[in-house]
């Protein structure tokens, strides 16, 4: 979920608390007002106005969802202001069967307004839970991608590696697939602890790695055989975790996509400015006259990048030969 719809979810909720203090305070003083009748005619008419308002308002304000969703403030005041005039009306009448009528109606009124009202709420908040489910899902989507998309790589890379040196340096060959291997287990272990999240099982959740972790994460590609320059400023221990596990994520996607699709060498360089993390990746484009299409990890990215309100550019420099992968991350 992204941070402005969070922040309308919550907004709502504090709204909707208000609101419902509003109506059991207004119906206080809306009765109180019906009981002081035959003490001061003056102040129950005060009390039962200020009580209904109160009432009519807090009432109007709950069948509002977020961002203004729901019925419209007219369509709940009005049967609620008549019902309580009806009510008022019918508690004062000496006929019992006009009494009854009146507040019978009233009551109904009332009570029709009520389940509107909850039947609106349900909707609002099953909305909500899809969204949420929505977001969760591209975010394991994601995390699912970066994990098997880096492996691979890598382990291609590896694999090549090994392909290359099998005859002329059998020992070389070996580590080299010794590393693969590697890469293949801990992603099946990745892969494992992500399944048993979804199946919600106690104490499964996975480590999530940090921006700190960044030289392994550039180790493991230089090992396979990838020329990588990796240059970086600043502290990126003391990074938030949504922030720091965001900067990992990146660079890892962006590498995984320059070895996938590059040529030469790569230049990474993570700068820490304060209040932001700046991350460049650039690499040689293999067909520089190409039109890039933006796949699911590019996708995944901007949407990772913008839920903490970050930027993301991705493109091809003035001559077309290079391709720059620029991120500014808050920290």
């Amino acid at each position: 979920m992204m941070s402005s719809d969070l922040h309308d979810v919550f907004g709502d909720g504090r709204r909707r608390r208000t609101a419902r203090w509003l109506v059991v305070a207004g119906f206080g003083v809306w009765v109180a007002g019906l009981a002081l009748w035959e003490l001061t005619s003056i102040g129950s008419l005060a009390a039962s106005l200020a009580g209904g308002a109160a009432l009519t308002y807090g009432l109007s304000r709950v069948a509002q969802g977020s961002g203004g969703t729901g019925s419209p403030v007219w369509a709940v005041t009005v049967p609620v202001a008549i019902s309580l005039v009806l009510i008022s009306q019918g508690v004062g009448q000496a006929e019992f069967a006009v009494r009854v009528a009146l507040v019978g109606l009233g009551t109904l009124g009332m009570v029709v307004v009520f389940l509107r009202v909850l039947d609106e709420r349900l909707t609002v908040e099953r909305q909500l839970a899809q969204r949420t489910l929505a977001d969760e899902r591209r975010r394991l989507a994601g995390d699912v991608h970066d994990l098997v998309g880096h492996t691979l790589s890598a382990s291609m890379l590896h694999t090549t590696a090994a392909r290359l040196a099998v005859r002329s340096d059998p020992d070389a060959a070996i580590a080299s697939l010794e590393r693969a291997e590697q890469q293949g287990r801990r992603s099946m272990n990745d892969i494992r602890s992500v399944v048993r999240l979804l199946r919600d099982d106690p104490g499964t959740v996975p480590t999530a790695p940090r921006a700190s972790e960044l030289p392994q994460l550039i180790e493991a590609f230089v090992s396979a055989g990838a020329d990588i320059t990796f240059r970086s400023t600043g502290d990126l221990d003391d990074l938030p975790a949504p922030s720091a596990l965001t900067v990992y994520r990146v660079v890892q996607e962006g590498l995984t996509n320059a070895v996938r699709h590059g040529t030469g060498d790569v230049d990474v360089t993570v700068d820490h400015l304060g209040d932001c993390v700046d991350v460049e990746i650039s690499n040689d484009r293999a067909q520089p006259s190409a039109v890039a299409t933006p796949g699911n990890g590019l996708i995944g990215m901007r949407e990772r990048i913008n839920a903490i309100d970050g930027t993301l550019e991705v493109g091809a420099t003035g001559t077309g030969h290079r391709w720059v992968l620029h991120a500014r991350i808050p920290a």
